[in-house]
């Protein structure tokens, strides 16, 4: 019998894809156990250099494991990855962990199995036994071109190797036999201090560089500026904006400070050529923004800038008692204008916290959405609530401001899963969609035990924000490692049709971090599958980003109309009290949000002077 099959051969000095784990940090504020045994990769080059993928940090993380109490979920870590090609892509195959990367007891004999089309966007197959007894270690997979089917190898407790296959992921998975591997391995390279290396797979330079270009820093190339041509006699024109272009092929606009004496030179109504001379602008906002102030906010009002935040002194966000706004003629300015108190304990029940106010504009009128507590200065009593501005107010002036109001339910009822789990809701975010608004929030029940918090949504009328017009819908569930327990501070962003919500997760430490998920614009927002989540986060701390515990972050527009995210961080390990940040958002060739770029990646330093020329013609009429 005779078979055919297809083969690839790869050139000599391929790159090679490294994967393996993290170990974790002794301190577990820097890289905890949870986060550090996951999926990480680097790609090893011919003369031995190895680039460390997604700043080293996780790109995969399995789901956390339900347990027998409502929305309490136990965080599932993973061990000894394994990548493999299949004719659509690449597997992974890893053994189940408990959250210290200890072997899970309760899947010892089942190893964990993901797919990827390009080692970028994952699925988790699932959890699948494939022993009965004696632990599965170091798994190994291949496909079988011969026999068309998946084939598994590892060890057991005893150091014995044994073997299954099976015709497709999902199974059924024969039962295992004593086997040894029949696939060289290619020799694994030592991971280096801190590192765990379990796998060394050559990969094709199309897919190498697709990891560089989504998992790698993106910076700056190159900067062109058009010729200006204009008429002699009319009147002088505004010079054209920059185009920066980036390694990974996308680009971006950004205004030029043009040198007045350079510009002075230009005869607009005089033909002939000038060169203008210039630099590209970048405004660079300092770190603390604003010194313990979370959650922050800023927005375009009427001509100015309103900052609105979390009170966060030396760590304590439940006690202070007045909401805090600012405003001024630019964003730089918020860092030292003057606080206006426009709400205090007292008024309607409300005892404290004043947590994650944000502002929005709902058919023209200024809204205030915020999360008090009720009754006592308790964190577990907060409740989302929202306020709007008086027509014509001046949203410094307290009492331009109508009373806040509780947001409910349809039926008047608290926000809350149901009746027998009520609860906190902070962090209510409106966004606005193919005609439908939208509320989103966080919420978690407080029993004789506290649930893990989730984001959920629901319509509401923009008339009466403070009653929503249909059930909340979860879409967010913190389940992986990273966001362990919490899910909060939702913001929508709107890129072309697609609809990105950030979300932060994990405690409130240095070891908070913001993730994602996405929907297309137009979608029924209210259908959970509507949604995809990110793998893994797209803001965390990093080595180089090194704010810690980015998160609860919001989007704005700077002066030239350019995006910003507002967030807040750490400006040290070991400080208490947040702080506010504020970048410039950069969105790469494949249409990921980047939230870290630095300033020299965004315009390479030698490449911030330009010049242009400026050819004006001979007027017809002359």
């Amino acid at each position: 019998m005779t078979d055919t099959v297809d083969v690839t051969v790869l050139p000599a000095g391929t790159p090679v894809l490294l994967v393996g784990t993290r170990l974790p940090d002794a301190d577990p504020a820097v890289y905890s156990a949870r986060i550090a045994y996951s999926l990480h990769l680097a790609l090893a080059t011919p003369d031995g250099a190895i680039i460390r993928l997604n700043d080293d940090r996780g790109v995969l993380f399995p789901r956390a494991v339900p347990t027998e109490h409502t929305d309490i979920y136990r965080v599932r870590t993973l061990t000894d990855p394994w990548v493999f090609v299949v004719p659509d892509g690449y597997m992974v195959v890893a053994s189940p962990a408990s959250p210290d990367g200890s072997p899970e007891p309760s899947a010892s004999s089942s190893v964990l199995l993901f797919h990827t089309t390009d080692l970028i966007i994952f699925e988790e197959v699932g959890l699948f036994q494939v022993a009965t007894g004696g632990g599965v270690r170091r798994p190994r997979g291949v496909y079988d071109l011969m026999r068309g089917e998946l084939v598994l190898w590892w060890t057991d407790d005893e150091d014995q190797p044994w073997s299954s296959s099976a015709a497709e992921p999902r199974g059924p998975w024969s039962p295992a036999v004593p086997a040894e591997p029949v696939v060289p391995v290619p020799p694994i390279p030592d991971g280096g201090p801190g590192h765990h290396q379990t796998c060394a797979l050559p990969i094709d330079e199309a897919d190498a560089a697709r990891l560089r270009r989504r998992f790698g820093r993106i910076r700056n190339v190159a900067v062109e500026l058009p010729v200006l041509d204009a008429t002699s006699g009319d009147a002088a024109c505004e010079l054209p904006w920059a185009k920066l272009t980036y390694d990974d092929g996308s680009t971006a606009r950004r205004p030029v400070d043009w040198d007045p004496d350079s510009l002075a030179q230009v005869g607009w109504d005089k033909p002939g050529e000038y060169v203008v001379t210039g630099r590209v602008r970048q405004r660079v906002y300092p770190f603390p923004f604003v010194i313990d102030r979370a959650d922050p906010t800023v927005l375009a009002y009427q001509g100015r800038y309103l900052f609105i935040a979390t009170d966060d002194p030396d760590g304590n966000c439940v006690d202070p008692r007045r909401l805090l706004l600012r405003v001024a003629d630019s964003i730089a300015e918020l860092a030292t204008a003057p606080d206006h108190a426009i709400l205090e304990v007292g008024t309607t029940d409300i005892a404290g916290c004043f947590w994650a106010p944000e502002l929005h504009l709902i058919r023209g009128r200024l809204h205030c959405f915020f999360a008090p507590s009720i009754g006592a200065a308790d964190w577990k009593r907060v409740r989302c609530h929202v306020m709007r501005l008086r027509d014509g107010g001046d949203p410094t002036v307290a009492a331009d401001w109508e009373p806040p109001r509780p947001v409910l339910q349809m039926d008047g009822s608290p926000l809350q899963r149901d009746p027998e789990h009520p609860g906190l809701s902070l962090d209510m975010t409106y966004l606005e969609d193919a005609g439908r608004s939208y509320v989103l929030w966080s919420q978690r029940y407080i029993t004789d035990r506290i649930g893990d918090a989730e984001l959920w949504i629901a319509t509401i009328d923009p008339a009466d924000p403070w009653r929503l017009t249909s059930d909340p819908v979860r879409v967010v569930t913190a389940e992986y490692g990273w966001d362990h327990e919490v899910a909060e501070g939702p913001f929508a962003l709107r890129h072309g049709d697609r609809l990105v919500v950030t979300y932060s997760g994990s405690a409130v430490g240095p070891t908070y971090a913001a993730g994602a998920i996405e929907a297309r614009s137009g979608a029924d927002l209210l259908d959970p599958n509507a949604w995809t989540k990110a793998p893994a986060p797209v803001l965390g701390t990093g080595s180089n980003f090194s704010y810690w515990g980015p998160g609860h972050n919001t989007f704005s527009h700077d002066e030239d109309g350019l995006e910003l995210v507002v967030f807040h961080a750490h400006p040290t390990i070991t400080t208490r009290g947040r702080s506010t940040a504020l970048r410039r958002i950069h969105w790469a060739a494949d249409g990921h949000l980047v939230l870290d770029q630095r300033p020299d990646e965004e315009v390479a330093p030698h490449l911030r002077r330009v010049r242009t020329v400026v050819r004006v013609a001979v007027s017809k009429t002359e």
